[in-house]
């Protein structure tokens, strides 16, 4: 690699020292970073090259990681789950590979979510807590359908 780059990798693995990063994430920070640089845009794919091949970027991984510790810290719902993803970059087929091979008990999460928000519900009549619930589910990824029988699911064990 050409040495008036390394500043260039410096930033990234700078970058890179806080949190794994997609492609995207990557290229759009150093891209920010050459603005007013004598780096150009071809620098910046060198640099991400460099990067792929020292294994520090790697989008395949990074979906694997980031559903795994969703799910662990801040659960949501698998639709919730895809949208992030494609905010940071992802490709969707990545993502749906993923999600082919790999899959995920939404009625499990969506059920131990619900039940720690269900305290809160336990003073309104039926109509709202099904209303509150539905919304909350939804909002959090789930689909209507799992959000329903959630709520039908925690109902019964009052």
């Amino acid at each position: 690699m050409n040495e008036y780059l390394l500043p260039l990798l410096n930033k990234a693995y700078f970058f890179l020292k806080f949190r794994p990063r997609t492609e995207k994430e990557i290229r759009d920070y150093l891209c920010k970073k050459i603005i007013k640089t004598h780096w150009s845009r071809d620098d910046v794919e060198k640099v991400i090259e460099k990067l792929k091949e020292q294994g520090l970027i790697d989008d395949e991984k990074f979906v694997e990681m980031y559903i795994k510790n969703r799910l662990l810290l801040k659960p949501k719902g698998k639709n919730l789950l895809k949208k992030e993803l494609i905010l940071k970059g992802i490709n969707n087929d990545l993502i749906e590979k993923y999600f082919s091979l790999n899959q995920i008990d939404e009625e499990n999460v969506a059920f131990a979510i619900l039940k720690k928000r269900w305290s809160r519900f336990k003073n309104l009549d039926f109509k709202r807590k099904l209303e509150k619930s539905l919304r909350f589910l939804v909002s959090k990824g789930f689909s209507y359908e799992t959000a329903k029988k959630t709520f039908e699911l925690l109902s019964k064990k009052e």
